[in-house]
């Protein structure tokens, strides 16, 4: 085909050349170097996939082997939790103004004939103290208020607790005898 360009040369476009591949390009040499990188590239990643399987197998028996001892370690943990808090405890006790051995010692002084003591509880939530009373004029309440009241007039117990109240009171008979059981609650003064 013949082309008559009548523009100036100045004006004129340039024209496009085709780009072709020369006679004796070796694309077949190229091609087996695509083929070849391809197949690298598989083999590197599938070896790459495989060392990762055998380090997540490894992981996972020294996490099988681990196991005992991570309980062992969290039963070491929680016992240590129960002894601060334990120790706790005992710091709020000992940081009150009196000494359990002058509550102990009042407490023994002012027991009145015919009541018995049979538990005696200081801790975190304050004192109980639990009892028996018999009385052959039968005047167990009077024996009881009056202990109450020994107690309440204590320098030593109402420097430690606000309040001692009487918690309950439970009557019965053993054989002839009438027997009274009461439980005193003492709270800590804040």
């Amino acid at each position: 085909m013949i082309t008559i360009n009548l523009l100036p040369a100045t004006m004129r476009r340039a024209e496009r050349k085709k780009m072709s591949l020369p006679a004796n390009f070796p694309y077949k040499a190229y091609l087996v170097i695509i083929v070849a990188a391809l197949v690298f590239l598989h083999l590197f990643f599938f070896s790459l996939m495989l060392i990762k399987k055998f380090q997540s197998m490894n992981l996972g028996r020294i996490w099988v082997k681990m196991e005992p001892q991570s309980k062992e370690t969290a039963g070491v943990k929680k016992e240590i939790r129960d002894l601060e808090a334990e120790n706790a405890q005992i710091k709020t006790a000992l940081l009150r103004n009196a000494s359990i051995t002058e509550l102990l010692s009042f407490l023994s002084s002012s027991v009145p004939n015919g009541l018995w003591l049979e538990s005696f509880s200081y801790g975190d939530n304050g004192m109980v103290i639990q009892g028996s009373v018999v009385s052959l004029q039968q005047n167990e309440m009077t024996i009881i208020g009056k202990f109450l009241q020994d107690l309440k007039s204590n320098k030593v117990f109402t420097a430690i607790f606000s309040k001692i109240d009487l918690s309950s009171v439970q009557r019965r008979t053993i054989k002839t005898y009438d027997v009274v059981d009461f439980v005193l609650i003492g709270e800590f003064k804040k």
